[in-house]
C-alpha cells in the first residue's frame, strides 16, 4: 500500500471512529439531559413498576375472566394486593413537591399511598390496564404525605408488552376549580340579579295576578256572611263558597311561591320537567302585561313531549325574559298587528324546542350577531345582560339558543334542550 493510500485509510479509519464516539457521547448526552427534562417538569411525574399486574392479568384472561371490573368486584383483595406489590420506582422534583415528600425515597415504596384519598380509583386504573388501554384520565383526589387532600389532574399511561413500567402524571388543578368555584358564584348572583330586575319590570303585572284571587276571596267571605243572616241557610250554598275561598287562597298562595321562588336565590336544583308547564307557569308572570298593552297571545303546545332535565326558576327566568324582550319591542316599535306566538314542539333527535316571534321591528341586521354578549343592549336604561344571561341558562342545560328576523317582520328568538334519555324496555 503506497502512502496516499495509507493516509487515506487513516483517515477514513479516524473519521469513523470520530463519528462513533461522537454518537456515543450525544446518546449519553441525551439520556442524562432528558433525565434533567423529566426531573424539572411542571408536572408531578411517577414511574412504576406494572410487570407484577402485567403477569396476573395475563393469567386471568388464560382463565377465561373477560368482564374484570365484575371479577374484582368479587375479588376486593385483589386490588388491595396490587396496591402493595407494584412499586414506584422513580419520581421526578414535581411529584416530591405535590405529595410533600422531602426526597424521593419517600414517594419511592408500594403504590398504595397514591390511592389513599379515593380507593376506587385503584380498581379504574386496573380495569383500563387489563382492558389494554393506553391511557387512563381523570379528575380525582389524592392525599398528600401530610395528609393534605389535593385535586389533581390524574393520567396513567401503560406498556406495550415489551416494556417494563407505567408512567403516572399528576397535575394540580386546585387553583383552576377554585376560579370555577367563584364564576359560578358570579354567574348565579348575575342570574338572580337578572331576576330581580325583570321582576321590578313586571310589579304591576305580578301585583294584578295576586290581587284576583284575593279579591274573588273578599266576595266569596262576604257573600257567605250574608248567606248565614238569612233565615232559609243553605248549607250546599255555603259548602261552594266556602270552597270558592280555599280554591282562590291557594291561588295565591301559589302565586306568591312562584314569585317567590323566582326571587330568591337558589343553587340550581335538576329534575325531570314538563316544558309546557315551566312555559304555564312563566306566562303566569307575564300575562296581565301582555294583557295591559294590548297584545294578542297564542300558545301552542307540542303534545306530548319529551322530558327534560332542568332547573325549572332558571328556565322560568328564560322564557319570562323572552316575553319580556317581545312585549317591550312591540310597545316600543311594533306595527299595528301586535302579536306574541309561543310554541312549543319537538323534533326527530329527541330535543324540545320553544319557539317565541314577535310583531316588533326586529333586530337590526349589524346587531343579530351580538345580541347574546353581554353588557349588549339596544335600550336606553337597559344592562345588556339579559339574553347573555338565557344563553348561559341554555347552554348550561345542554342545549342551544339562536335568534333571527321573520321574512314578514319581527323578531325570532328559539332555544331546544335535549330530551331526557328513556330507559330501554327489558325483554
Amino acid at each position: 500500500m503506497g502512502d496516499a493510500a495509507r493516509k487515506r485509510a487513516f483517515l477514513v479509519d479516524r473519521d469513523v471512529t470520530s463519528n462513533d464516539d461522537r454518537m456515543s457521547w450525544d446518546f449519553a448526552t441525551s439520556e442524562e439531559d432528558y433525565r434533567k427534562l423529566i426531573h424539572y417538569l411542571p408536572v408531578a411525574l411517577w414511574q412504576v413498576d406494572t410487570q407484577g399486574a402485567s403477569a396476573v392479568f395475563d393469567r386471568l384472561k388464560a382463565e377465561g375472566v373477560t368482564d374484570i371490573a365484575a371479577y374484582l368486584d368479587e375479588h376486593p383483595e385483589l386490588v388491595e394486593l396490587a396496591k402493595d406489590v407494584v412499586r414506584v420506582t422513580a419520581v421526578n422534583r414535581e411529584a416530591m413537591l405535590l405529595f410533600r415528600g422531602r426526597s424521593a425515597a419517600d414517594l419511592i415504596a408500594p403504590v398504595r399511598y397514591v390511592f389513599a384519598a379515593t380507593p376506587d380509583l385503584a380498581k379504574r386504573v386496573m380495569v383500563a390496564h387489563f382492558e389494554g388501554r393506553r391511557n387512563h384520565i381523570e379528575e380525582t383526589k389524592v392525599a398528600a404525605l401530610d395528609g393534605t387532600l389535593i385535586d389533581v389532574h390524574f393520567t396513567v399511561t401503560y406498556p406495550e408488552r415489551q416494556e417494563q413500567c407505567s408512567l403516572l402524571t399528576m397535575l394540580d388543578i386546585g387553583e383552576r376549580l377554585r376560579t370555577e368555584g367563584q364564576l359560578r358564584q358570579l354567574q348565579a348572583d348575575f342570574t338572580h340579579a337578572a331576576r330581580i330586575s325583570t321582576l321590578g319590570e313586571l310589579a304591576t303585572s305580578i301585583a294584578h295576578e295576586v290581587k284576583q284571587p284575593l279579591a274573588a276571596i273578599v266576595t266569596n267571605a262576604e257573600t257567605s256572611l250574608r248567606w248565614l243572616k238569612r233565615d232559609d241557610v243553605s248549607i250546599s250554598k255555603l259548602e261552594t263558597l266556602t270552597s270558592r275561598v280555599i280554591s282562590n287562597a291557594r291561588r295565591a298562595s301559589d302565586i306568591v311561591q312562584r314569585i317567590r321562588g323566582m326571587a330568591v336565590k337558589h343553587e340550581p336544583v335538576r329534575a325531570s320537567l314538563d316544558l309546557n308547564e315551566v312555559v304555564e307557569e312563566a306566562l303566569l308572570v307575564v300575562r296581565h302585561d301582555i294583557e295591559l298593552r294590548p297584545i294578542t297571545l297564542t300558545v301552542r303546545y307540542g303534545d306530548p313531549l319529551p322530558r327534560v332535565i332542568g332547573d325549572r326558576i332558571q328556565l322560568q327566568q328564560v322564557i319570562v325574559n323572552l316575553l319580556v324582550n317581545s312585549v317591550q319591542a312591540i310597545a316600543q316599535g311594533g306595527g299595528p298587528a301586535r302579536r306574541i306566538d309561543l310554541r312549543t314542539s319537538t323534533d326527530g333527535d329527541n330535543a324540545v324546542t320553544f319557539t317565541i316571534r314577535d310583531t316588533g321591528p326586529g333586530i337590526a341586521r349589524e346587531n343579530l350577531d351580538r345580541v347574546f354578549e353581554s353588557f349588549f343592549t339596544t335600550k336606553d336604561t337597559g344592562m345588556g345582560m339579559g339574553l347573555a344571561i338565557c344563553q348561559s341558562i341554555i347552554v348550561g342545560h345542554g342545549g342551544g339558543i339562536v335568534a333571527a328576523n321573520r321574512p314578514d317582520g319581527g323578531a325570532q328568538f328559539q332555544f331546544s334542550l335535549p330530551g331526557e334519555v328513556q330507559p330501554s324496555p327489558r325483554t
